[in-house]
């Protein structure tokens, strides 16, 4: 979102060093480009610049189902990644290990195992393919990094002194990683969580950090609402630029970090707060609070209390997702719906092209890219855990 209260603080203090805002024949405008001490912000109008560009999508896998052979039954999908022939990586939390299927659905073969020996995973976090082209699994219960052969061979480990880093993706010279690290700040009474988006050389050593928050709560009483917004997703384009958001409902905000860590531009668009329902905060409560539960076997520890009261408002911005065609893809949710199957396309200057939708799925998470070929993970809780793949063309 683009309060008028900002823009008019950043025009009567700084003045427009470039203005760009002349109507197309498509129907939208374009954005309003303005350097702030070294920084483009590039301002998108509601509207946007491409509304009747003709985009087809068109569902044609579905993998996962509610009964039948175990390996097409996904309960708890933590992660999974895509590659170039379309076989799809999936990433169970339940048996800590990673389901290969073939590019027609059909399942092929496991990878990994739980338990904590050498190639085992416990409490794994997230996949993707490393700088070598191995599969790389945040296996946070052991504080490492484990990688495979895309055939499922163990190969090594790269080990952290706590947590490692979570949501890798591959970087010219490394990987990038979001790095959580929880510390105590009064001992049995206030601690501290903090995010940072670091930048790592191929062997885990940090190169630099793009983004750095911190959240303290007190341990007797933990109230989880609001943390939520403290948290960056990312992508990286083929240029090594990090597109980074947090799930904000005051601002429709993406930063754009440089290879070097340096903050390149803000990309924004002007957004209305999108208010939940009274039920739909209800729901999103108990349901929160359910999942607590039972994450703690319903063992939560004399005098602790946990409590979660969700954000009256939808977050403007979700995950963003890089297209190897040049654009950002940046995940919205909608007013009256849980759904968040919308997507914002801007392309690599920033500029918001079009809104699209994915039909036949709610809430589409990891969102993986090959060509005209795109695989996402259903995610809501109420649906049929799946992958879905989609051919997405261009007109």
């Amino acid at each position: 979102m683009l309060h008028s209260e900002k823009r008019g603080l950043v025009l009567k203090g700084l003045g427009i060093l470039l203005l760009v805002a002349s109507a197309t024949a498509c129907g939208g405008s374009k954005a309003t480009m303005l350097e702030v001490d070294g920084v483009l912000h590039v301002m998108n109008p509601a509207e946007p610049l491409r509304p009747n560009w003709d985009i087809e999508i068109n569902e044609f896998l579905r993998i996962g189902q509610d009964e039948g052979e175990d390996e097409y039954i996904l309960p708890g999908i933590t992660g999974f990644v895509a590659d170039e022939g379309g076989r799809t990586y999936l990433l169970m939390q339940q048996d800590d290990d990673i389901r290969v299927f073939n590019a027609d659905g059909t399942f092929s073969h496991r990878i990994g195992r739980q338990g904590q020996g050498p190639g085992e995973l416990f409490r794994a976090a997230s996949i993707n393919f490393g700088p070598d082209g191995n599969v790389w699994v945040a296996n946070a219960g052991l504080a490492k990094l484990t990688i495979f052969d895309r055939n499922g061979l163990y190969l090594r480990d790269i080990r952290f002194a706590a947590i490692p880093p979570v949501l890798i993706q591959t970087t010219s010279d490394g990987f990038m990683g979001l790095y959580i690290t929880p510390r105590q700040i009064v001992p049995n009474e206030v601690f501290e969580i903090t995010y940072q988006l670091r930048r790592f050389s191929a062997e885990g050593d940090t190169l630099n950090t793009l983004f750095s928050t911190s959240v303290q709560m007190e341990v007797t009483d933990l109230q989880l609402g609001g943390m939520q917004d403290q948290i960056p997703f990312y992508t990286i384009d083929d240029q090594n630029r990090v597109w980074q958001t947090r799930a904000r409902t005051d601002v429709f905000e993406v930063n754009v970090w440089n290879p070097g860590g340096s903050l390149e531009r803000v990309v924004e668009k002007e957004f209305e707060p999108i208010r939940k329902t009274e039920q739909e905060i209800e729901e999103e409560r108990e349901t929160v609070m359910r999942l607590i539960s039972a994450q703690s076997g319903g063992q939560i520890p004399d005098g602790v209390n946990i409590s979660y009261e969700p954000e009256p408002y939808r977050p403007a911005t979700g995950f963003p997702y890089f297209d190897p065609r040049g654009y950002i893809w940046v995940q919205v949710t909608k007013e009256g719906s849980h759904n968040s199957n919308g997507f914002d396309i801007f392309n690599l200057e920033g500029e918001y092209q079009r809104r699209v939708e994915l039909p036949g799925v709610n809430n589409p998470l990891w969102l993986s890219f090959n060509g005209d070929i795109l695989f996402v993970q259903e995610s809501d809780p109420m649906a049929t855990p799946q992958i879905i793949g989609f051919t997405v063309t261009f007109n």
